[in-house]
């Protein structure tokens, strides 16, 4: 087999020779810095997502776009509109390799439902929407500190069950009012979601009315904020890929 990923190249199955099997090759990936894979998002996988959720903005007359990158988790930078996606979804090779380190990884549903919640906190911020009374008002203050563990009621109805978390179940937009409307925008976003009927009777419906009206008041509006610090991009991933999996260890329980 040809060396994988060597400097800038990209991974490509065409690489590998018939002598190589995946034991050979999963050893190799996993000795090299996640920065010379030579990852980008265009041509990869994750296109044909970043289409689709192209596609649903304009349905609902949003012109706005997200900056797209990748980085090792999913997840907006504080209060800067670019959207942070797992480099391991820009590559066949490296997905087979998360799904086997963690036993998980996203499907395609999966993967749609974070980019509709992530694109909620990049319009959030691009158009500083958090700085809005009724914002408040509906959300909470968006200055709340932010913290990784919380405890949800899981009968609330005055939140909208999106994503699914491993910890919390569809709970998560009790997390902090930056995630509740990120979520609400998500479920708002999603094509033949029913927000109208699902949420008719249950106090979160005011929130999904409140996104409904904003939308259309700032679809032509120009952004506030249109760039700023990215969190560790993939091309300062300098660590090798056994590595990043030797420090997400803990977290599931598993050798790296």
């Amino acid at each position: 087999m040809a060396a994988v990923g060597v400097g800038r190249r990209h991974i490509s199955r065409r690489a590998w020779t018939q002598s190589d099997n995946w034991e050979t090759v999963r050893q190799r990936l996993l000795q090299r810095r996640i920065c010379d894979f030579g990852l980008r998002i265009k041509g990869s996988p994750l296109e044909p997502f970043l289409r689709q959720l192209e596609r649903e903005l304009s349905a609902k007359g949003i012109d706005y776009q997200p900056t797209f990158y990748l980085t090792d988790v999913w997840g907006c930078p504080d209060q800067v509109p670019a959207i942070g996606i797992p480099f391991y979804l820009a590559s066949p090779l490296l997905a087979r390799i998360e799904k086997e380190r963690t036993g998980d990884l996203e499907d395609s549903e999966t993967i749609m439902q974070l980019l509709r919640h992530e694109t909620g906190h990049a319009i959030n911020y691009a158009f500083r929407l958090w700085e809005a009374p009724r914002w408040r008002e509906l959300f909470g203050p968006f200055s709340k500190p932010y913290r990784e563990v919380f405890h949800p009621n899981p009968w609330s109805r005055s939140f909208v069950r999106h994503i699914r978390s491993r910890f919390y179940g569809y709970t998560y937009a009790q997390k902090h009012p930056d995630d509740d409307f990120a979520e609400t925008f998500a479920v708002w976003l999603t094509p033949r979601s029913g927000w109208r009927r699902k949420y008719r009777a249950w106090p979160a419906i005011q929130k999904l009315r409140y996104i409904d009206h904003l939308m259309r008041r700032i679809a032509e509006c120009e952004p506030k904020c249109k760039g700023g610090k990215l969190v560790e991009p993939v091309r300062e991933l300098t660590m090798p890929l056994a590595e990043y999996y030797r420090r997400r260890s803990r977290e599931y329980g598993r050798t790296g």
